[in-house]
């Protein structure tokens, strides 16, 4: 996975990827390339330890992402799934390494790369993972689903999953985001939860293809 965030290949993949909108704004299709990647990796590798108590690996050197023809991101490989977790575990430690081991680094690096607001990328992050968490929450409620959760939304935590928490907002007519994914500059229907949009759906998909 560390692979497409070398300047090479990012860039190939960003430039074929952003032919679908020629005439559109690039950081907004590397937004969309993101939204699509995070959409494609983080609910299998959260919800493998949250649901299934399986050790996945959070490591972007030992997980490998395809690309289509057209550089948009296709499909994820793992590495064999480790052992059980440990019972002692919490769910808000599979968030605080995921956001350590993964998101940050991918943020940070993507955003040097692109041009592209942190604070931007940790909203496309934040958002597919309230999503997953919501959807999980209703097939199968475990104690990791249950504290990952809590800590996602404890707004008071000081802690490394503190910009992903606070890149949304949430209200009584439920979840926006803090900063616009730039998605209607490709053009693309505004999302319901743009910071710029009228009102706001109380849930939201990760981003369609």
């Amino acid at each position: 996975m560390s692979h497409w965030l070398e300047p090479e290949l990012l860039d190939g993949a960003l430039g074929r990827y952003a032919c679908n909108w020629p005439q559109a704004d690039r950081r907004a299709a590397a937004s969309q390339w993101h939204q699509e990647s995070i959409a494609l990796i983080l609910p299998p590798l959260l919800l493998a330890r949250l649901l299934n108590g399986r050790e996945v690996c959070f490591d972007p050197r030992q997980l490998r992402m395809t690309v289509d023809e057209l550089g948009a991101p296709l499909e994820l490989h793992l590495p064999d799934a480790g052992g059980v977790l440990d019972e002692r575990g919490s769910g808000a430690r599979q968030l605080e390494e995921l956001c350590e081991l993964l998101l940050e680094p991918f943020v940070i690096r993507f955003a040097a790369r692109t041009g592209l607001a942190p604070r931007l990328l940790w909203g496309n992050a934040a958002l597919c993972i309230d999503w997953a968490l919501e959807v999980a929450q209703t097939c199968k409620s475990t104690r990791l689903l249950r504290e990952a959760r809590f800590h996602f939304l404890d707004l008071h935590a000081i802690d490394i999953c503190r910009p992903l928490r606070r890149a949304l907002r949430r209200n009584g007519s439920g979840v926006a985001r803090r900063a616009c994914c730039l998605r209607e500059r490709l053009p693309m229907p505004r999302c319901s939860v743009c910071p710029l949009a009228p009102c706001q759906g109380e849930f939201n998909l990760p981003t369609q293809p």
